[in-house]
């Protein structure tokens, strides 16, 4: 039987929002991480890539960096699954820590099976929302060049299927506007 894994990208450096660490921000009383991790309950192994932050997650997660850090997300999901260790049936659940409702987002990936992504309603291919294969991604790593490597490159050569998520589904807190709208007001 396989099992589900999560690999969180929370090593962006924020640079649209003057740098402050947005994964942090409050939307609904949670920290958007909180919110990525409580999204991801029951997955077997959780790897967070990015700065340890000292924060209670309510669960166990491996933290580790890419390398070099801020090398970019696709990066961040090698580091990610060299710290699991899945079967090759085993998934991965891929989420960036910046979507303001990840529970939306991995309820619709769940419905699913093969490799798949998430897709908004503008037809926009969400590359950090995405379940794979853990054999088919660890093929895939093996058979890129790391120079110039992108989550499209590494997850659109697995063939995914496109599952469509919501608006609100697909928000996520990335611009000043993004940030006055979803974060809550006492941060």
């Amino acid at each position: 039987m396989s099992r589900l894994h999560a690999i969180v990208l929370a090593g962006g450096r924020s640079s649209r929002l003057g740098g402050i660490d947005k994964v942090l921000v409050p939307v609904d009383g949670t920290p958007l991480l909180g919110r990525a991790i409580d999204a991801v309950a029951d997955a077997a192994d959780v790897v967070v890539v990015g700065p340890r932050r000292d924060l209670d997650l309510g669960r166990e997660v491996v933290w580790v960096r890419e390398d070099p850090p801020f090398a970019g997300p696709a990066h961040a999901v090698v580091a990610g699954l060299a710290a699991l260790a899945p079967g090759t049936a085993d998934e991965i659940l891929v989420l960036a820590a910046d979507h303001v409702r990840p529970d939306l987002v991995v309820a619709a990936l769940r419905d699913g099976t093969g490799n798949r992504v998430a897709v908004d309603p503008s037809g926009r291919r969400q590359w950090a929302a995405s379940v794979v294969r853990a054999g088919d991604l660890a093929a895939a790593v093996a058979s890129l060049p790391t120079e110039g490597l992108s989550l499209r490159s590494l997850i659109g050569r697995l063939d995914p299927v496109d599952v469509p998520v919501s608006t609100e589904a697909g928000a996520d807190l990335d611009t000043p506007d993004d940030l006055e709208e979803y974060a809550d007001d006492e941060r």
